[in-house]
């Protein structure tokens, strides 16, 4: 890994010549007109615009399927990508707009109707006030920019490129040194940028990446995974997007989720290395029966009267994390016809240990793991209980907790959920009521000073109940039903 300081002018140059290129997952452009108009403020005002990280690499093999800097291909219509390249991996969105604002592509920026055109005060530059400046307006603002136009030293951001230009305009401009000098200042403007060599890992792309990006979307192992396999032709996000339509667990799980359930079932971990690490081969079958899996062991969790009660997944599952191992384990009974009742009576046993021992409260990524190896193992000899269950007493389990987040605090209520309670108000099932069901005290604290699991229950709303002792609120709902009748 070096450091490198290639000036604006260079970054431009290499992007017009289809040298600094982007890898095909990144997003689009989409800054705002003033996030534009603030980074050549910052580069004007030579202030410094953070870190950017590039892959050395080749056009014949690449990590990832690859793309032009966007606008590139508007303003230089024979734009290819070169034979050796650098992938931009953190900068994208400050190189876009550098270009942008040099080369006036026809692009829309986020939240206009219209191109925008950036223009810089030279009357102001020269006194330093940067900020006052850079001006950006939309291409089909003809008023104001025929005012602009008439300013002699208002310019477009564009000729700062072009020096030759500059000098012809201002030769008898007795600032024409001072002025020359901030277009001079603003292409050498050096850009600190740390590169990696072609042979890096995609691992360690990413543990680059967190260490240099402070600011803007992470890149992902998702991320990463889509670009791989997009040069096999695998459309990992459009697979994703569908999966999105068909399956309930698409709206609470990640993407990232159901490749670990895809990698256990390939017998290669759950860790971030054996997610980078997927085949290509036989990927498109083991999406669909991971996300099959998956499906399953959503529902078995939400399932209010034969699975584990967690009715919101978001809000009450104890732990999202152990959908995983379930799912892979669900899977795998599937795939080897293994679906009786007492490796369900396995599965249920692990969970409800799981979450009242609080396991997954630390190292989540291990235990899916550790725990999908111990479970098959245990299905297939009934000797090979996992010591975790053999050790676990149910009557060393802290009920004194007050947390809703806590594993045990919802593992209490999933239970209640399990064993038929109603809503306080209405009578029926809580999942009737999913959009407006809370946890709430059954004595009120404000009475009994009480906050404990104990004395905690699920209802639609505390309206009525509101600091009343149950044997009170139901004694009025007695009396408002006879009335009725």
């Amino acid at each position: 890994m070096t450091n490198a300081n290639p000036t604006v002018k260079d970054i431009l140059q290499m992007a017009m010549q289809g040298t600094l290129v982007l890898p095909d997952f990144q997003r689009g452009f989409i800054w705002e007109p003033e996030k534009v108009r603030e980074l050549i403020v910052s580069v004007l005002g030579a202030y410094f615009i953070g870190s950017m990280l590039i892959l050395e690499s080749s056009k014949d093999n690449p990590l990832f399927r690859l793309k032009l800097i966007e606008g590139v291909e508007k303003v230089n219509k024979g734009a290819q990508i070169q034979s050796q390249i650098k992938i931009l991996l953190d900068g994208q969105q400050r190189v876009t707009a550098l270009f942008y604002a040099m080369h006036e592509p026809e692009i829309t920026l986020k939240g206009r109707k219209n191109p925008s055109k950036i223009f810089i005060d030279l009357e102001r530059a020269l006194q330093q006030d940067w900020d006052s400046a850079v001006r950006i307006l939309s291409a089909k603002d003809k008023k104001t920019l025929a005012e602009i136009e008439g300013k002699t030293l208002t310019i477009p951001a564009r000729l700062l490129m072009d020096v030759g230009e500059l000098a012809v305009k201002f030769i008898r401009d007795a600032r024409f040194k001072d002025i020359i000098n901030i277009a001079n200042e603003f292409l050498n403007y050096p850009l600190h940028f740390v590169t990696l060599p072609s042979n890096t890992t995609p691992e360690k792309i990413i543990e680059t990446f967190e260490r240099v990006n402070s600011t803007g979307e992470p890149l992902s192992v998702f991320d990463l995974i889509v670009a791989r396999l997009y040069k096999h032709d695998i459309k990992l996000r459009d697979l994703w997007n569908q999966a999105k339509g068909r399956y309930g667990f698409a709206k609470s799980v990640s993407a990232e989720n159901v490749l670990r359930v895809v990698t256990l079932l390939r017998d290669k971990g759950t860790k971030r290395k054996a997610l980078l690490e997927l085949e290509h081969k036989g990927f498109l079958e083991d999406w669909e029966e991971a996300c099959h899996a998956m499906e399953k062991a959503y529902t078995r969790i939400v399932d209010s009267k034969h699975g584990y009660g967690a009715f919101i997944f978001d809000k009450w599952a104890p732990y999202s994390t152990m959908i995983v191992p379930l799912a892979a384990i669900i899977g795998n009974m599937y795939r080897t016809k293994t679906i009786i009742k007492s490796n369900w009576d396995k599965i249920d046993r692990w969970y409800w240990v799981s979450v009242f021992d609080g396991r997954y409260d630390e190292g989540a990524i291990s235990k899916q793991e550790s725990d999908y190896k111990d479970l098959i193992d245990w299905m297939k000899d009934d000797t090979k209980t996992p010591d975790y269950i053999e050790r676990f007493e149910p009557m060393k389990v802290d009920l004194s907790v007050e947390r809703q987040s806590s594993a045990i605090y919802r593992g209490v209520i999933a239970l209640c959920v399990l064993k038929g309670a109603l809503d306080f108000k209405s009578g029926q099932p809580p999942k009737l009521f999913e959009k407006y069901i809370e946890d709430d005290h059954i004595f009120p604290e404000s009475l009994f000073h009480e906050n404990q699991i104990w004395n905690r229950t699920i209802l639609a709303t505390n309206e009525r109940k509101w600091k009343k002792k149950p044997s009170v609120y139901f004694k009025e709902k007695e009396n408002c039903i006879a009335k009725r009748n």
